[in-house]
């Protein structure tokens, strides 16, 4: 089997065991979200819980306003036109250190016309900030401007967005004659924004998302894009779900509406919608009052999408183990093979006739094939085994029974070879003591004797006649001992 099949297979066993994993896994997890979901919408358990929160908020805001209306210093800073913006910064300062929880985002006090006197952090305010053509444009401010009210409601406030406000009216108890009631010589505006900020503070309470809506377009929601900062895509997510007709509807008509199933940019969620509480202090006076058209939507979500951190978890250990496992084996074959090519060049060069040729150590995967090659041919060549070799100045092994071969072949210069037919002729065994013998002689005759044995002379010229029958395309080759230049070498002879 090649390497590139037991790599397709390991990578395809990973990936499989991995899917299989994440399968599993984000599907339980998914079911488990679907389970906790419908567990806390029904029977309307979060719904409830988040308007009466709402609710407490609501109530929040009408208190503050309805204690700082009271206040001496707003008050005075409104019974006088003198020194009003230090007289208003008493009260705004009495607030802060009395008042516990967030900032609020707009604190004014307003004349009897409708105009800002002072704004808490703004040292020029706008006086008709507050107006629109000449009237007054809120219909809270308006009333509490003329009957004595205070109430807490939803304001769409140009440029910030949704806002809680309170609105109470500031009356000069002191002016009232003859037991008529007080004149109103002001009103007091307190506004929180209702931003990502506010529903991410409702989503830690709740452990659902939740989204602030008004006549059908969504202002902030509690989704996030990193840590702390509002996912703006959301709020265009969401506008087919306010649209619903029926889901909207409800909810501001009778204050709650029941859940419905949603697809919300790619996830899916259970939804409520609930209506933003309007509390006032003489419920009277808002019978003509323009409707509620503000209000929030809970979203508990019945999937994960993407089978959250433990399907991501998953999907990243698989990635790296496929990588290692690739890597691993690629490291792993490319040392092999080093090792292999280095054995395969000396294989080839003894099968080319370099029957002196040795194996030095590749590597400790495969030293012990090394060292057997080498065992295995100094028995065939009867020559010394590894470790009782004998070494020269240099360090190099001296190998005994060396032959010479010539690398041209004995052809006779003109006609007919008259010795080649008996050489062909020449029984093989017979043949081969005849070279042996007569290389031997020649050795000693030009002042080189050897200790070549019989079988390791016969395995080289063997070795060397299969190579030279294929360079030579002949029927086969035979070697007759020349002596030249008191050099003995064997010359090949090709028999066709």
């Amino acid at each position: 089997m090649s390497r590139t099949v037991i790599g397709g297979i390991v990578a395809i066993a990973i990936a499989a065991v991995t899917a299989v994993t994440y399968i599993v896994v984000t599907s339980g997890l998914n079911d488990r979200v679907r389970k906790d979901a419908e567990a806390m919408m029904v029977p309307n358990r979060l719904p409830q819980q988040a308007a009466n929160n709402a609710t407490l908020v609501a109530l929040d805001t009408f208190k503050k306003v309805e204690g700082l209306a009271k206040d001496e210093s707003v008050v005075s800073a409104l019974r006088t036109s003198v020194d009003r913006a230090r007289t208003s910064e008493l009260a705004f300062q009495r607030f802060r250190a009395q008042k516990e929880g967030a900032e609020p985002d707009m604190l004014a006090l307003v004349d009897a016309s409708g105009n800002i006197v002072a704004m808490d952090g703004v040292n020029n305010p706008v006086a008709g900030e507050l107006k629109k053509d000449g009237k007054v444009a809120w219909p809270g401010l308006a009333l509490a401007l003329s009957s004595r009210v205070y109430l807490s409601e939803i304001w769409n406030y140009p440029g910030k967005g949704l806002m809680r406000v309170g609105v109470a009216s500031v009356v000069d108890n002191e002016a009232a004659i003859d037991g008529t009631a007080p004149p109103i010589i002001g009103a007091v505006v307190l506004a929180y924004a209702q931003s990502a900020k506010a529903a991410r503070g409702e989503h830690a309470v709740l452990g659902a998302e939740i989204a602030y809506f008004d006549n059908g377009q969504v202002y902030a929601t509690s989704f996030r894009r990193g840590e702390n900062t509002e996912d703006t895509g959301m709020q265009a997510a969401l506008k087919p779900v306010v649209a619903q007709g029926d889901l909207v509807s409800t909810a501001l008509a009778k204050g709650s509406a029941p859940r419905v199933r949603a697809e919300v940019a790619g996830g899916s969620y259970l939804v409520a919608a609930l209506r933003m509480p309007r509390i006032t202090s003489n419920p009277d006076l808002f019978k003509d009052y323009p409707p509620v058209t503000a209000g929030v939507l809970v979203l508990a979500p019945t999937t994960r999408g993407d089978g959250g951190n433990a399907g991501r978890a998953i999907l990243l250990v698989g990635g790296v183990a496929l990588v290692l496992a690739l890597a691993g084996m690629f490291l792993a074959t490319r040392r092999v093979l080093d090792q292999v090519d280095e054995l395969e060049v000396g294989v080839n060069e003894i099968i080319n006739g370099n029957l002196e040729r040795t194996f030095r150590p590749v590597g400790e995967d495969l030293d012990g094939l090394a060292n057997g090659l080498n065992v295995m041919l100094a028995r065939l060549l009867g020559r010394p085994e590894p470790g009782e070799e004998e070494f020269d100045e240099d360090g190099n092994p001296v190998v005994p029974g060396r032959v010479e071969f010539d690398e041209e072949s004995d052809k006779p210069a003109g006609g007919p070879d008259p010795d080649l037919a008996a050489l062909a002729r020449e029984p093989e065994p017979d043949y081969y003591k005849r070279v042996y013998t007569e290389y031997l002689d020649a050795r000693r005759q030009t002042g080189h004797p050897d200790e070549v044995s019989f079988e390791g002379f016969i395995a080289k010229l063997r070795v060397n006649e299969g190579k030279l029958k294929g360079q030579y395309d002949c029927k086969a080759v035979r070697f007759r001992v020349v002596v030249k230049d008191n050099k003995v070498t064997l010359k090949p002879v090709p028999i066709f």
